[in-house]
């Protein structure tokens, strides 16, 4: 009997894990339940308090961000409401509810950036790679390739030559869309992965030419504006707007996404 004796041992982990995991799933649905009770209530600063304490666990989820967004933005917060709706939209590119309420949150903000026109390469990135998480499309990928599996089954068992065509036809159009969604699943993580956003949460930043104090100020942004990270040099931070604009500031005035 000794032999069983370890994996008696790892079932009891195992077993013990998921109590704990069930139990803490339990504690975090509770907590967000009353959090939405305390925001219903306008209770904004008991809620947040709350959603913070899910966040501190390490939780991830774009229902998450999106309700700390809302609760931020009813209190006139501007960087972090933004902040919130923009981590949201990251693992879910199309929330509209998400998309509406980023767009109002904006309003807030102080500057006005126009931004350059996109190119054919750039809209395809934004609407068609980035439009759907990486997720969603490793997902679709997943799905596609069983179907393709079951298709080319059907398609090998088949007596009649008019369902092997169907099978055979079906079964490659399933094929392709395999390969084109893992092609865009790796083109959105690259993208995602090299491209870091971030927004200011300083009331108003000197933007300069050259990342030293005593350099020249190019312009200035206020808090809520998302800028682009193309650099790390010591505390400084090299960034880039919508209108084509670039110049460093401190890392401590703003906040990566």
């Amino acid at each position: 009997m000794e032999i069983f004796r370890p994996y008696f041992r790892r079932t009891i982990f195992v077993l013990i894990g998921l109590m704990l995991s069930y139990a803490s799933a339990q504690s975090v649905d509770s907590l967000f339940v009353k959090a939405n009770k305390l925001y219903q209530q306008e209770k904004y600063t008991e809620a947040l308090g709350l959603y913070k304490q899910i966040e501190e666990q390490g939780i991830v989820s774009s229902e998450l961000f999106y309700n700390l967004g809302n609760v931020y933005y009813k209190s006139n917060q501007v960087a972090p409401s933004i902040y919130y709706y923009e981590k949201a939209l990251k693992l879910n590119p199309n929330d509209g509810d998400v998309l509406f309420n980023l767009e109002f949150a904006k309003r807030m903000t102080l500057d006005n950036i126009e931004p350059l026109p996109k190119s054919l390469g750039d809209k395809y990135r934004e609407n068609i790679v980035l439009g759907t998480s990486y997720n969603t499309w490793a997902t679709l990928a997943v799905v596609f390739a069983i179907l393709f599996a079951i298709l080319f089954l059907l398609y090998h068992f088949s007596r009649y030559t008019h369902r092997k065509r169907f099978f055979f036809v079906s079964s490659s159009i399933c094929a392709i869309l395999v390969f084109v969604a893992v092609a865009f699943a790796y083109q959105n993580k690259n993208l995602v992965d090299k491209t870091q956003y971030a927004i200011v949460f300083t009331a108003n930043v000197n933007v300069k030419n050259a990342p030293t104090q005593n350099s020249d100020i190019n312009f200035q942004l206020h808090e809520g504006t998302k800028v682009q990270i193309l650099e790390t040099l010591d505390n400084w931070k090299k960034i880039k707007i919508a209108d084509g604009k670039i110049g460093w500031l401190d890392a401590s005035e703003i906040k990566e996404l």
